[in-house]
């Protein structure tokens, strides 16, 4: 009998196993701040009478003017404020007008603190109609936005809103309380708020509480050309502005001289900024700086003389007496800006410095350096700093001097002048703001009579004029 054969194999293969964790991923997180608008302007609302996909923004309302179906652009659905929105595109304002809206915030993904800055750009009086002028208004000076008396007018309240766009009883005030909108937001800082920080949450009264990502939060703005006043209502409904009103009273009748505001214009920014709360837990928005005051009017010209090297005259001899009194170049102008000055009135005809020709036998400069002490001349819009001359008769060369502006008594010195004649306006161009103006003579000497004394300085402006700090 055969014998059978049993037989153990095995696999020349390892045992084994794998696993793999493929894609690990690090992304960084989203804040993306969107912001929408409803508009309400004398109890019409701008509302999308269209679709999402094709909007038609018109007025609807009962009030006659916004004209009920005429377009408008004040409104619209969530997007990004760099897509060209305006939160207030008005052309036609008159006394007693009134609007309210309300803007929304939505933070994407990560929770946020988050800022707010309003800027007035602009007060201009854009030109000079009749009616203004026979008010007691000046004609419009072309090359300056801040000669307008529209914003001064404008009254703003801006307030935590729950979204009803009612301003209610409980609400927090932004502003502080009703404010003109020269006063909220001047061309010298901004109108700043924290809306959320470390310190501060205008909607829960609690600092350290962020923005909640997903949440949506409403900012209230009402305003009025004319008085403005709180008539706060009760919290006891959702119902808007066109069932309950805004919760504030405009009285446009309070206005003196309503004329004066005749074809002025304001114009303002208003900008948020949102950063991530995660690991910023002690964030808090910028505090706006103090504004510098605007200068007045006797606070425009310069207050001392700080260095001169008076000149000679033509003929090698001193400049006379009556016109080296240094004084005379301090102060507001004795002369009236006319091309040729009336020097039969001794107030003008002894009311000016003489510079004097260079000369260097002796060495004469012929330079004056004054200063302004409590205040100080500013780059703005516009030109910033003004001569005045003294030239009598009706036929005479032009006196030239070159003018330099600096911080300090001795320099450096930048110029800002070259060959500058009779009554003249400059530019500080490059430089931000200067306390100190050195004039110096650039006459050409042969074209003018032996007895000639120079460029007869009578005041030195700064047409843009701040207060020094304390």
């Amino acid at each position: 009998m055969g014998a059978l054969a049993l037989v153990v194999g095995a696999s020349s293969a390892f045992f084994s196993d794998a696993e793999h964790a493929r894609g690990n991923t690090f992304a960084a997180g989203v804040i993306d701040l969107t912001v929408d608008n409803e508009s309400y302007y004398n109890g019409n609302k701008c509302e999308n009478v269209g679709t999402t996909e094709a909007p038609d923004w018109q007025w609807v309302g009962e009030s006659v003017y916004p004209e009920p179906g005429t377009p408008c652009t004040t409104s619209w659905e969530l997007d990004d404020l760099s897509n060209g929105h305006l939160f207030f595109d008005f052309t036609d304002v008159k006394p007693d007008d009134e609007g309210e809206d309300t803007i929304s915030l939505h933070v994407t993904t990560n929770d946020a603190w988050a800022c707010m800055n309003v800027a007035l750009t602009s007060d201009d009086d854009a030109s000079s109609a009749e009616p203004e002028l026979s008010a007691g208004d000046q004609e419009d000076d072309e090359d300056n936005v801040w000669d307008g008396e529209l914003a001064e007018h404008l009254e703003f309240v801006w307030w935590a809103d729950d979204g009803d766009n009612v301003l209610e009883d409980g609400e927090a005030l932004l502003s502080d309380g009703v404010e003109t909108l020269y006063d909220l937001a001047t061309s010298s800082g901004v109108f700043s708020v924290a809306l959320a920080d470390a310190a501060d949450n205008v909607w829960s009264g609690q600092g350290g509480v962020p923005l909640d990502a997903g949440t949506t939060y409403y900012v209230g703005k009402a305003w009025c050309l004319g008085t403005l006043s709180e008539a706060r209502l009760t919290d006891d409904s959702d119902d808007g502005p066109l069932v309950r009103g805004t919760g504030v009273v405009c009285d446009g009748t309070t206005i003196p001289d309503v004329n004066m505001l005749q074809t002025d214009s304001a114009t303002l920014d208003v900008s948020f900024f949102t950063l991530q709360a995660r690991h910023n837990d002690d964030y808090r928005c910028p505090e706006p700086e103090t504004p510098p005051l605007a200068c007045e009017i006797t606070q425009t010209y310069a207050d001392e003389v700080v260095y001169v090297d008076q000149g000679l005259r033509k003929n090698g001899t001193a400049v006379l007496a009556a016109r080296s009194d240094t004084s005379k170049a301090l102060g507001a102008p004795q002369s009236t800006g006319t091309p040729y000055d009336d020097t039969s009135d001794t107030s003008i005809a002894n009311g000016f410095f003489s510079l004097g020709f260079p000369s260097t036998d002796p060495d004469r400069a012929a330079e004056i350096v004054l200063s302004f002490n409590d205040n100080y001349v500013v780059n703005a819009t516009g030109t910033d700093l003004k001569l005045w001359e003294v030239t009598g008769g009706t036929s005479y060369p032009d006196e030239q001097v070159d003018v330099y502006v600096g911080n300090t008594p001795t320099g450096p010195w930048t110029q800002v002048g070259v060959g500058v004649t009779r009554d003249a306006e400059l530019d500080l161009g490059s430089v931000t703001a200067a306390r100190y103006v050195r004039i110096v003579d650039a006459s050409n000497i042969g074209l003018f009579e032996s007895a000639a004394d120079g460029f007869d300085l009578d005041a030195v402006q700064a047409l843009n004029c701040v207060v020094s700090p304390e």
